[in-house]
């Protein structure tokens, strides 16, 4: 059994957790250029490399890693994404947090987020750093695996509750912490850090891709946060929410701290808000819309996984205009590969059209969408005149994907109300095992 002697030990670690966004993707796939800038940043901290390994992968892709006398630093690459993340651990006495900004310099990173840990200090906040250069506090989190196991953490250290209501559909937990979160079922909705990655990758493409986009429907959303990019489109008259669980609305209107993050979206004189089933909704009504933004959780389970259904499709193909698009929150095309083409083709055999691309976003990786249409594409999706914070300036550079997700194409199946097996796909892909 181990003994909790003190609250401080004699270690004093110093951690840097380095998210890179935006990278030069030929320094990410050059292991020789990689190698230098890492021993040179660990020289820089004054410390003793024992031993270096560098792996390249093929196509493309580094994994690198120092041994050092005070622990490590490495790295891992996806040039295709021109994304990189960096792990940098010492116990020495220099200061890292510089010698960090260097390194994301030297991979000419655009963006980046910098998670910085003091180790051996219980209940030490986590600093972290957006080098577009906002500062806030977070733990680090990297998925729905560790989700509960971070709020566990969460509540047990210095935390305010904003808000929590257990009902018939949820439990809904507000926090603030060192961040703000919001967990249903202790499942991480969003962090406050880098929640605007998700939703400006779920709304922006979209409304590039739309040519008259007057009427908007939001299925789920109830945080306000997808509806805060909607408002940002003046040519938008009209704003249907459609949320089945009331208490979430009401967080998002009431609480101080939430309201700020949604800009006070619901406020807007062009929103009406419907506490109602999706499936419902869309049965009971006839009217058109230019786009549909799906923001539903993941298919965790049965009754989840029956919102991504070739006959939910088929309502969704009714409510649009003959030139309307939909948009669905897909999961991640390289954690869970054959639940995010399982979508897309079962939007295919519901007459679609598709469309699919991703982003990374920190709290949950590497994270994809798909748009709907009833005809064609006309054009590639390049931009809008909205402005964002975390999407490139060419939208096409979302639609790559890595050789490892598209390989798992070709074990996508169609999922139907009959033969619901998304949730089944899911928890065999890991993250619920």
């Amino acid at each position: 059994m181990l003994k909790k002697e003190a609250e401080v030990v004699d270690i004093k670690g110093k951690h840097l957790l380095m998210d890179a966004f935006e990278c030069d993707e030929v320094i990410l796939n050059d292991p020789s250029l990689l190698r230098r800038i890492l021993v040179k940043a660990a020289l820089d901290a004054e410390m003793e490399v024992l031993h270096c390994y560098f792996h390249q992968f093929t196509p493309q892709g580094i994994t690198g890693i120092l041994v050092l006398a005070t622990s490590h630093l490495s790295i891992h690459t996806w040039p295709e994404e021109n994304y990189a993340s960096l792990d940098f651990y010492t116990c020495g006495d220099k200061e890292i947090i510089e010698i960090g900004y260097a390194l994301l310099k030297q991979l000419a990173s655009k963006k980046a987020v910098v998670y910085s840990i003091s180790r051996g200090i219980q209940h030490a906040e986590t600093s972290t750093k957006n080098c577009q250069h906002a500062e806030s506090t977070r733990l680090l989190n990297r998925g729905d695996d560790s989700d509960h196991v971070s709020l566990q953490q969460i509540l047990s250290g210095q935390h305010d509750i904003l808000f929590h209501q257990k009902n018939r559909i949820q439990d809904i937990q507000l926090i603030k912490a060192s961040d703000i979160r919001m967990y249903l079922d202790e499942q991480l909705q969003f962090s406050s850090l880098d929640e605007h990655a998700y939703h400006e990758a779920l709304v922006h493409p979209i409304f590039a891709a739309s040519l008259n986009p007057r009427r908007i429907l939001i299925l789920g959303g109830g945080d306000g946060l997808a509806l805060r990019e909607v408002l940002k489109y003046k040519e938008v008259k009209e704003i249907e929410l459609v949320e089945i669980d009331a208490d979430v609305v009401n967080a998002a209107m009431n609480v101080e701290e939430l309201k700020k993050l949604n800009q006070r979206s619901f406020q807007d004189s062009r929103v009406t808000v419907h506490i109602q089933d999706a499936v419902d909704y869309l049965s009971l009504n006839s009217a058109c819309h230019d786009i549909i933004i799906i923001d539903f959780p993941d298919p965790t389970n049965k009754k989840i996984s029956a919102l991504y259904t070739k006959e939910f499709y088929a309502l969704l193909q009714r409510s649009l205009s003959h030139s309307g698009l939909v948009v669905c929150q897909s999961n991640s095309p390289r954690d869970t590969p054959i639940v995010f083409w399982s979508i897309n083709k079962t939007m295919k055999a519901s007459q679609f059209y598709t469309l699919s691309y991703h982003t990374i976003i920190p709290s949950f990786g590497d994270w994809g969408f798909h748009i709907g249409s009833k005809t064609p594409l006309s054009a590639p999706i390049l931009s809008t005149d909205v402005s964002s914070t975390t999407l490139p300036s060419d939208f096409t550079k979302l639609m790559r994907f890595s050789p490892h997700s598209l390989s798992k194409k070709q074990f996508a199946v169609v999922n139907t109300a009959e033969h619901l097996v998304l949730h089944k796909i899911f928890k065999k892909e890991g993250l619920y095992l």
